[in-house]
């Protein structure tokens, strides 16, 4: 393997860089209430000296230092509310690396996919990724000025094609289907499409350079905001929030999360605290499509059910739920639940209605760009962050790309560790509500995550010439699914006993009981040694279980 030999004094090994990063959150966010002294006496990073991941921006260390800042914050409630003594939280740099693909990382009966046994009931309808003009949808693109543009269908890239004049044909091939869409953009400069989406209410973004995005009023809003981004909301807080009664002395045992959420980023956040013994509850409405490998990876620990919110009986169950609830987590556009009533201000109706005027709720709003701003309202995933806060300007500079082309960072990066970013800010409301009760409101931003990334800084060009690793073939038409694929196919043969998923690798842990039969999974990544990280049962497919809190 590569050695750090001759690397220049500011870097010396991703475990390093990891601490010096969760330092550095420490330093700019307050809310996480962590000192130097904790951070150096009581976290452990260990993993290997070199980055596994293609490209300089420094994806392992900061997922690394978000789990080192979980960690760190879930012992501070243990300490609350059972008094212990301080925990040692032991985080693996190669393991937090590993989970930036844990939605692929599955075994069932044994075999992995794409041969495994499909169990998951089917959430994409057709058209959804196959169509070759739905598949070329999501890709960037050259624009007429010489820039690049991330085009982007959502989940149903019919509505885009008929807003722009594109026959939706299905007898063409992949690479048909890219000129196509191409040439069209081909047509207009990169600032026009964006105008052009922004009035047609589609996803979509300039790949910006980080300068310019900084100079733009939404990236001036979100440079405003910080990371870890937890308020309080109104001016009575009411009475410190007991903890409820813990037979098994898990951090989050009794908490009680809702999340409206679909996709990654969202559900990443319910199922980080069901690690710690949260119940978490997560609604599917019926009609609304939704990826259907996520089910066998992104539902661990957490009860799925599928109820419409516009259907005025499901509607009164999902308000039971909610009232019953210490967590809200809507993984929707900011203020789009209020036309259903699950805003901010009806959740607190609701909580305080069913549990009293004291009780708080923590309101966490996961979105693509906040809650301020003019995009704060607009549709966004995560390849919008990665191109619209320069990330992707980044990554194709650090990997040679020629003409400024830009690509996607490898793997759905902005979305897990936002997931991770969402839960440690919701432990930090939990434990100010505990300690001096009151309504919070939390903020997990894509863009924010990666503004943020952007702005660590890249890996030494030594460092990048020296990884255990060297990925061919990367380029800006890969989407994300091929940019994984690629990146699998680069990390397997080199680190084929930690990828062992139907083995005894211990990055993973296994299930033997439940709806996807024997089903393998990326283990949680936060070890505190006092208080074991773990699911308290297997991944479920969407709407699998009764609405209620009562199991």
């Amino acid at each position: 393997m590569p050695t750090l030999e001759n690397q220049p004094p500011y870097f010396s090994s991703v475990p390093a860089e990891a601490r010096r990063q969760l330092h550095r959150y420490a330093a700019e966010n307050p809310t996480l209430a962590l000192t130097p002294e904790y951070i150096d006496e009581h976290i452990i990073f260990e993993g290997s000296d070199m980055p596994l991941l293609p490209g300089g921006l420094k994806s392992d260390a900061l997922v690394s230092a978000a789990f080192g800042a979980f960690g760190a914050v879930a012992d501070q409630v243990a300490a609350l509310r059972y008094g212990s003594k301080p925990s040692n939280i032991t985080v693996n740099t190669d393991h937090a690396t590993y989970f930036l693909a844990a939605p692929a990382l599955f075994s069932i009966n044994g075999v992995t996919p794409p041969d495994c046994k499909q169990l998951a009931p089917n959430w994409e309808e057709e058209g959804m990724w196959t169509p070759p003009l739905h598949n070329a949808a999501t890709r960037i693109y050259p624009t007429k000025d010489g820039r690049w543009f991330q085009f982007h269908g959502d989940l149903n890239a019919s509505a885009l094609l008929k807003d722009i004049g594109i026959e939706d044909r299905r007898d063409i091939t992949n690479q048909e289907a890219q000129k196509i869409i191409g040439d069209w953009i081909m047509q207009y400069t990169a600032d026009e499409i964006e105008a052009m989406m922004v009035q047609l209410k589609h996803s979509g973004s300039k790949c910006y350079k980080p300068e310019e995005w900084l100079a733009t009023p939404m990236g001036a809003a979100l440079a405003r905001q910080p990371l870890f981004d937890v308020r309080e909301i109104g001016t009575s807080p009411g009475q410190p929030a007991a903890f409820p009664q813990a037979k098994n002395r898990r951090i989050l045992e009794g908490i009680k999360v809702v999340e409206f959420v679909r996709v990654i980023a969202g559900p990443t956040i319910g199922r980080t605290l069901a690690e710690l013994g949260a119940q978490v509850i997560k609604v599917n409405p019926p009609k609304l499509r939704d990826i259907t490998s996520l089910q066998y990876t992104l539902t661990a620990g957490t009860h799925t059910v599928a109820l419409d919110a516009k259907d005025s009986v499901e509607k009164e169950q999902l308000e039971d739920l909610v009232s019953q609830a210490d967590v809200f987590i809507n993984g929707f556009r900011p203020k789009s639940l209020e036309r259903l009533g699950f805003g901010k201000q009806r959740v607190m109706e609701l909580v305080k209605r069913k549990k009293g005027p004291d009780a708080g709720i923590v309101y966490v709003d996961e979105s693509c760009y906040g809650p301020e701003g003019p995009y704060s309202c607009r549709t966004g995933w995560q390849q919008i962050a990665d191109t619209a806060s320069g990330a992707s300007y980044v990554q194709g500079r650090t990997l040679g790309l020629p003409d400024e082309e830009c690509i996607l960072p490898p793997l759905p990066i902005s979305d897990l560790v936002t997931g991770v970013i969402g839960a440690t800010s919701t432990l930090c409301a939990l434990r100010d509500r505990a300690k001096r009760g009151g309504d919070y409101y939390v903020s997990a931003c894509l863009t924010k995550y990666d503004m943020d990334a952007v702005a660590a800084g890249v890996y030494p060009e030594q460092v990048l010439q020296a990884r255990e690793i060297q990925y061919e073939g990367l380029n800006s038409m890969d989407n994300v699914a091929e940019l994984l694929a690629k990146v699998m196919n680069g990390l397997m043969p080199k680190r084929a006993g930690d990828l062992d998923i139907r083995g005894d690798s211990p990055y993973f842990t296994e299930f033997s009981e439940g709806p996807f039969e024997r089903i393998r999974i990326l283990a949680p990544v936060a070890q505190i040694d006092q208080y074991p990280s773990k699911w308290d049962h297997s991944p479920r497919p969407y709407g699998y279980d009764a609405p209620t809190f009562e199991y």
